[in-house]
């Protein structure tokens, strides 16, 4: 399945996209959690697979439709830096031998389609394609061996960054965390729809432009790893994020430097998810 957060800005539902509609969730099934967020704290996955079947509930075609992410605002935002046999690679610096965490502010998550918004005090504002994955149980200590059971699904992040931040104070959080940093979406694919996110191609143009093209069999922590490492440092909740990474061919590594400004269009694609399309400004 695939769910969206939809409808206009502080009056969104939940919905389940079939085919080129969306099924309003509430009106298939009242007893359903009003929120993707609610919905898996609830764990009402397989409620809400029984009421898209029945075939219940008002239908709103998917083209014109507004998206907000998924998860508006996810409880945490854990990123992996370095993730990525290529991205480690174009810098020239030795694999991690442990995957390298950090967070990004909640608050930097904007919708699918929702424009980047470049701050004040920074020249060099970078992108960065990632699979995102969204956490379905609490989860503490999880064997990689049971990582699965622990997902939810999986979506599109677009990891924005403003590199002259991250590099000048020497840490990540506030270069990483404007608003409108993490465009999300376009919706949580359930993890029935993806058998293996070890082997998912992502790619991201600028203006039309191929600039990042690999496979999540690049990873140099691969999902269940990261599951399994992550909830061993901290408790996993329903909705938590974990963006596994980028890879090569970001803005500030290239020669000469390719960074975003007002005007710019972004298409950011994970295989057998979706697409995010956001213009800059």
């Amino acid at each position: 399945m695939k769910l969206v957060t939809y409808g206009e800005s502080g009056q969104e539902g939940i919905g389940a996209v079939v085919g080129d509609e969306i099924v309003d969730l509430r009106s298939a099934d009242a007893s359903l959690p009003g929120t993707v967020l609610g919905v898996l704290e609830a764990d009402a996955v397989g409620a809400v697979a029984r009421a898209v079947e029945s075939g219940a509930g008002t239908r709103t075609p998917l083209e014109g439709a507004r998206l907000a992410s998924p998860l508006p605002r996810p409880p945490k935002i854990v990123c992996v830096g370095l993730n990525y046999l290529d991205h480690a690679t174009e810098q020239d610096v030795p694999l991690p031998e442990h995957p390298l965490l950090f967070s990004k502010a909640t608050s930097a998550v904007v919708g699918p389609y929702d424009d980047v918004v470049l701050p004040a005090e920074s020249e060099q504002v970078d992108y960065e394609v990632e699979l995102a994955v969204v956490i379905g149980r609490t989860a503490t200590a999880v064997s990689e061996a049971d990582a699965y059971d622990y997902i939810a699904g999986y979506t599109v992040a677009n990891d924005v960054s403003a590199r002259d931040i991250q590099f000048r104070q020497q840490q990540w959080h506030q270069g990483k965390s404007y608003d409108t940093f993490c465009p999300m979406g376009p919706w949580l694919v359930t993890k029935d729809e993806i058998p293996d996110p070890n082997a998912l191609a992502v790619k991201l143009t600028l203006n039309g432009t191929v600039l990042q093209d690999s496979n999540t069999d690049n990873l140099i922590f691969n999902v269940p790893t990261l599951v399994s490492r992550i909830s061993s440092a901290m408790t996993l909740l329903p909705g938590d994020v974990i963006s596994t990474g980028t890879p090569a061919g970001v803005g500030v590594f290239r020669d000469p430097k390719i960074l975003l400004k007002a005007g710019d269009y972004m298409e950011t694609w994970v295989e057998g998810i979706g697409t995010l399309k956001n213009h800059v400004r």
